[in-house]
């Protein structure tokens, strides 16, 4: 066979029936002779999953002992053999948007790096995530690139796997895009483009971090990018900002919010500043 234009990672642990949902969503747009898909079971013991990922013969499984989500995706990324490599988690749902248009955009042009598009929402919530046109400014702010990207090979020969130091699960994709942009990769948004479907569930992994585990995220990120990131730095800012406009900034995020309408006819008269 020869090499894949497209590998197709999964990392799994204990995604139970919804990882059906998964492989069939991809088995409905992928043609076998382009691309592979590689499932990771990372230490799974639910017994429905590892009773689903015992049958699957169409596919390269692969059981480790559990490593956490990081782990996982690096040990996919060991055993493809893909150009170029998406990651899947295993309750989401993939959509014709990479398989077609991601890989015309990396093909077409040497220079970019990452494609990333939009991803729908569905189960307890409905709508799209916040997806925006590359903006380092904003990426170093928080994070709005979900995990399912495709991305070069080589950007991983350059720059290493996953991080798997953090101690606190969910954000290993945001480092990676920051460490691509202190590195001049080149990131291209896919506007308009859905390219996946995304679980929303209440017991998802980033929705239960709290305070003090996002507090360790954001040091952690602070002391291995120290010239690019400084978070207390902007929330200092913020409060200063709203220290010596208290009323001014508290009727400002009530009227965006609230009264969005009127909030506009002030920005536009100047009455507003729509920046800070």
């Amino acid at each position: 066979m020869s090499q894949p234009v497209v590998s197709i990672i999964i990392p799994c642990y204990n995604s139970g029936s919804l990882l059906e949902e998964t492989i069939k969503s991809i088995e409905r747009i992928y043609t076998p002779e382009l691309h592979e898909v590689i499932i990771v079971n990372d230490g799974s013991t639910d017994k429905k999953t590892v009773e689903i990922l015992s049958q699957i013969s169409k596919h390269k499984v692969i059981n480790q002992e559990n490593g956490g989500l990081a782990n996982a995706r690096n040990t996919g990324i060991k055993n493809s053999a893909g150009k170029y490599l998406l990651f899947l988690d295993s309750d989401n749902l993939l959509t014709e948007g990479y398989l077609k248009e991601g890989v015309n955009v990396l093909e077409n042009d040497v220079n970019i790096d990452i494609v990333y598009g939009e991803s729908e929402k569905f189960g307890e919530e409905r709508g799209r995530l916040n997806v925006i046109p590359f903006n380092l400014q904003t990426l170093m702010t928080y994070n709005y690139i979900d995990a399912c990207c495709l991305i070069r090979r080589n950007l991983f020969d350059d720059l290493g796997g996953f991080d798997e130091k953090m101690k606190v699960q969910g954000y290993e994709d945001w480092e990676l895009w920051i460490r691509a942009a202190s590195h001049n990769k080149k990131f291209f948004y896919m506007e308009g483009v859905i390219v996946q479907k995304y679980r929303v569930l209440n017991s998802s992994m980033i929705r239960s971090v709290n305070k003090k585990d996002r507090d360790h995220v954001f040091e952690y990120l602070e002391k291995k990018y120290p010239s690019f990131l400084n978070f207390s730095g902007v929330s200092d800012f913020y409060y200063e900002k709203f220290r010596k406009q208290t009323l001014g900034w508290t009727t400002k995020l009530f009227l965006k919010k609230y009264i969005p309408s009127l909030y506009k006819i002030l920005i536009r008269k100047g009455k507003l500043s729509k920046y800070l």
